[in-house]
């Protein structure tokens, strides 16, 4: 069964989109293959926003990072801009809850999906990141004959307020209230058009 994007809740979504059109059905599959390179390829996605923006490591359970591409399990260490969460030395963290690939000869489709965790590194159970463990970050690529698409999907985010530190509270509430507002669409955004540009 194909896997889909995970429902939206309660809290706030996001959604950015792009597509494209390709003037044949093995353009748009060579195409899809570099998008799907360029997305499993986690610790080069700043370098796709063309943008000061988050930057994100593959790390194991250890915290060693990950000079690969992106496994289901993973866990992806994020350094944003701005203030870092004092309890995981500055970053937030979410894991790789699902990487689903379909393929035929006409269409394919991968499914990423992300979800805040805990600090594998560390032996506390608060979710080290700005929005609690029911948010998602989903990337869905779909090729359909010459015709393929991107979307970013965030769903369920509520700001994570219920850590045991006080200061990481009070951080998470700035930086998920920023989010709210806005301020990680751009972010989004750019690696979204990233990585559907035929040109890059």
């Amino acid at each position: 069964m194909k896997k889909k994007i995970p429902e939206q809740v309660e809290g706030k979504s996001l959604d950015c989109f792009k597509s494209v059109n390709l003037p044949s059905h093995e353009e748009a599959t060579t195409f899809f293959e570099r998008i799907r390179s360029k997305l499993f390829d986690v610790n080069h996605w700043n370098e796709i926003t063309k943008a000061p923006s988050a930057t994100f490591t593959i790390k194991d359970a250890s915290g060693r990072t990950m000079e690969r591409t992106v496994q289901q399990g993973d866990y992806i260490q994020i350094d944003i801009p701005g203030p870092g969460l004092p309890s995981a030395k500055g970053y937030d963290w979410v894991q790789v809850e699902d990487i689903t690939e379909t393929a035929n000869t006409e269409d394919a489709s991968i499914l990423l999906t992300l979800r805040p965790c805990p600090d594998p590194t560390q032996d506390g159970t608060d979710t080290a990141h700005f929005f609690k463990r029911l948010a998602t970050s989903s990337f869905l690529v779909e090729q359909k004959g010459k015709h393929i698409s991107l979307h970013y999907a965030g769903r369920n985010e509520i700001i994570n307020t219920d850590n045991e530190s006080m200061l990481d509270n009070l951080r998470n509430f700035m930086v998920g209230l920023g989010a709210k507002m806005g301020a990680s669409f751009p972010q989004w955004k750019a690696l979204v058009e990233g990585l559907g540009d035929v040109d890059s």
